[in-house]
């Protein structure tokens, strides 16, 4: 190892069109250098379950008691940074040393668990520091392949759920559209649950990924597996990021004046139901205005959020509870067209008729 790189013996080899390398990494060095959920991963880049404490327990002390036969299988770890192979000799070209650059993340895919492991057994007195663990290492600078790396070696956890589906699908463009989208609209930015699709009374996040997938989905009125471009892109950016600013209580928390579990048992603005009922509304709203819809968005500074406003009852509430009915969903999308002085279809006008007494 020198001042700029981290060296490993390694084994260079390739799956379709990537290499990847298969270094031999001491125990010692593994917690230091490869992270999993620390602060310098950014949740929105990887976005990764949470350990199970009880799993980590379990194989810290398999190690402890098994110092003398253990076996471990390799870890995945994906680097962002380029790296550099250099083979022993002419003979043996696949055989030699990476060097990565100090200034990589080196983020851990697969073996999360193992890696916390590893990392409760060096504090305590099985140390082990001269034994190994390989390591398969992919390096990935521009995190394009890192999610679906995650995917394909955490297949079941990912399946689990729809937000977590959206988080690391590889092969929808529309859900990395979302991911983007996440990063960039101020009220969506750290606010997002990418594990689940309910959010807690107590949650910091505002939003599920599944609830921002299926309103930016309705709002493009795409299918899940259509091309995005670059200008639908640009439009749900400046969709979202505009709505913000017509609901003060949006603009607070992006303030950090007040959190988003603050908002949920008080305005209909902090659901799912009415997020992808915004969503059919704006695509209306564009359809219908291409060229002057932010002016249109005013009209919906002037509504009322709070949930106690009774024009919400039997559209995004039933019985004062929340509502995630496709009947609520529309009922809410016909009062928010209806605001923004847009008519409605011949469905939407029959299902109105179940508001009459």
């Amino acid at each position: 190892m020198n001042n700029s790189f981290y060296t490993f013996p390694a084994l260079r080899g390739k799956q379709g069109e990537h290499e990847y390398y298969l270094l031999l990494c001491p125990l010692h060095l593994v917690p230091r250098i490869f992270l999993f959920d620390e602060s310098p991963v950014p949740r929105e880049w990887l976005p990764r379950p949470s350990l199970n404490a009880g799993r980590v327990e379990r194989m810290a002390g398999y190690l402890q008691t098994h110092a003398n036969e253990y076996v471990l299988a390799p870890l995945v770890a994906t680097a962002t940074a380029v790296v550099e192979f250099t083979a022993a000799d002419e003979m043996t070209r696949e055989l030699g040393w990476v060097r990565i650059p100090l200034h990589a993340v080196l983020v851990i895919q697969d073996g999360q668990h193992r890696r916390a492991a590893i990392e409760e057994l060096m504090a305590g007195p099985y140390a082990l520091h001269d034994n190994t663990v390989p390591v398969m290492l992919f390096a990935d600078p521009s995190l394009e392949r890192s999610r679906g790396i995650f995917a394909a070696l955490n297949q079941e956890y990912v399946q689990q759920n729809a937000s977590r589906r959206v988080a690391h699908d590889a092969s929808r463009p529309l859900a990395a559209v979302v991911r983007r989208l996440t990063e960039e609209v101020p009220i969506f930015q750290g606010r997002i649950d990418y594990e689940k699709t309910t959010i807690s009374n107590r949650s910091t996040a505002l939003f599920t990924m599944n609830a921002v997938f299926q309103a930016t989905k309705a709002l493009l009125n795409v299918s899940e597996r259509d091309d995005i471009s670059q200008a639908q892109h640009d439009f749900a950016l400046q969709f979202w990021t505009a709505f913000g600013e017509t609901i003060p209580e949006w603009q607070r928390v992006i303030a950090g004046d007040i959190l988003p579990a603050a908002l949920r048992p008080r305005y209909v603005h902090a659901h799912s139901v009415t997020l992808l009922a915004i969503g059919r509304a704006g695509a209306a709203l564009i359809a219908a205005h291409p060229d002057d819809w932010r002016m249109q968005l005013e009209a919906w500074h002037g509504l009322d959020w709070p949930r106690r406003n009774p024009v919400w009852e039997g559209r995004a509430m039933l019985q004062g509870r929340m509502s995630k009915k496709h009947t609520s969903v529309q009922l809410t999308t016909n009062l928010l067209k209806r605001a923004l002085a847009l008519p409605l279809a011949e469905k939407e006008k029959e299902l109105e008729q179940l508001l009459k007494p």
